[in-house]
């Protein structure tokens, strides 16, 4: 049994984030409880809705250690800063029998325990300018310093995989792929089966044809393309719904970015087309994606979406980027577009709302999708545990 702690160390509005350690720690549980234990560390503070999240699949540990600004949470800061490493943390994992520190930034410079640390994306390779000078520095920063001194490093896709070696070529032996997937928050069959889209539209008012775009409004995700489309279309005579969900703000530019998208739909009056739900709990996301006629994903780049994603996991349609992280992804009812060509997806919206009806798969074929891809993540994870040890 390897016993694996997790630091839940970053803002808690990450929801990205939290739901990678949700479907992994699931993963994990489903089918390889037998060799491995993990364990959550958490705030002492934390709220119960995070305590009910993860305990049905890893032992949870509160700590003021992770409680900002308290007393330990500095002297934790500070030992990090001019020790090289956090005694203090490093003292609690000794506690709890820890041998491998995972996906939480953190770094020891024994051999008493093995740190393996995961890096989403590097997205600043290729959109710098969307990154202050003191962000891109911090994040580098980090970067370099979890290559260079954990025992391995987790990417979620082999296009991640080739910005790591564009900076980081010499640390490639350290570098393991694992392609996340994500779960619903309730059983599949519970989705499929019930009669969840009827309810969410309703929640929502949601009254006609919609296409759900489901991504935080960060100015890579490339909201403007798919107003720029919907204008088109309009244009034409149709009149098609966008539902919008996500964080309605982008910490690296406070809310320019969001100002000027909806700047654009009042110019185009556009009001009506629209709906911005905001940040919606996730659950909502799922049945919303179930109950779509279709999903979209403009984004310039991801690290591995989520939204792709959750839309394989129910078997729903999904227009998307035709860039590198996607094609790998392999939706299998996905419908690549040019993210710069506003023309072209809307031509590809208007085939969908002309064929209202589109492919699918039963539910029974979806679970075995599904359960094969989850027994996958699991087993990868495993082997890349066993192979840091």
């Amino acid at each position: 049994m390897i016993k694996v702690g997790f630091l839940l160390n970053f803002p808690l509005d990450y929801k990205g984030g939290i739901n990678y350690l949700k479907n992994l720690f699931y993963a994990v549980h489903s089918f390889q409880k037998d060799n491995i234990e993990i364990t959550l560390f958490v705030s002492s503070d934390i709220s119960d809705e995070y305590i009910n999240m993860f305990s049905p699949y890893a032992k949870i540990v509160k700590t003021s250690i992770l409680k900002r600004k308290s007393p330990l949470w500095f002297i934790s800061k500070v030992s990090g800063r001019f020790f090289d490493y956090d005694i203090i943390t490093y003292k609690l994992l000794k506690k709890h029998n820890i041998e491998v520190v995972s996906h939480s930034n953190f770094v020891f410079p024994s051999k008493k325990f093995k740190t393996l640390n995961w890096i989403p994306d590097f997205q600043y390779v290729h959109y710098p300018n969307l990154w202050t000078e003191g962000q891109l520095k911090a994040t580098e920063k980090l970067h370099e310093n979890l290559i260079k001194k954990s025992d391995a490093i987790v990417l979620s896709s082999y296009a991640a995989f080739d910005d790591f070696k564009i900076n980081h070529l010499k640390y490639q032996e350290k570098v393991n792929v694992l392609n996340f997937v994500s779960q619903p928050d309730k059983s599949l069959e519970f989705l499929l089966e019930n009669d969840e889209n009827e309810k969410v539209k309703s929640t929502y008012n949601i009254d006609r044809f919609f296409f759900y775009v489901p991504n935080q409004f960060w100015s890579h995700k490339n909201h403007l393309i798919v107003f720029e489309a919907l204008k088109i279309l309009k244009d034409k005579g149709l009149d098609p719904l966008i539902v919008t969900s996500g964080l309605m703000s982008d910490y690296r530019n406070g809310n320019n970015h969001v100002a000027d998208l909806l700047k654009y739909v009042s110019n185009n009056s556009l009001e009506k087309n629209i709906l911005f739900l905001g940040l919606i709990p996730y659950g909502d996301v799922i049945k919303l994606i179930l109950a779509a006629n279709c999903v979209i994903n403009p984004s310039y780049f991801e690290g591995w979406s989520s939204t792709v994603e959750e839309a394989k996991t129910v078997g729903k349609t999904i227009l998307l980027s035709n860039i590198p992280v996607h094609i790998e992804q392999a939706p299998q009812f996905g419908i690549y577009f040019d993210p710069t060509n506003a023309v072209e997806l809307a031509a590809k919206m208007e085939d969908i709302i002309n064929k209202r009806s589109v492919k699918t798969l039963s539910v029974e074929e979806l679970r075995t999708i599904l359960d094969n891809r989850t027994k996958d993540f699991g087993l990868k994870y495993c082997e890349i545990l066993k192979s840091v040890l």
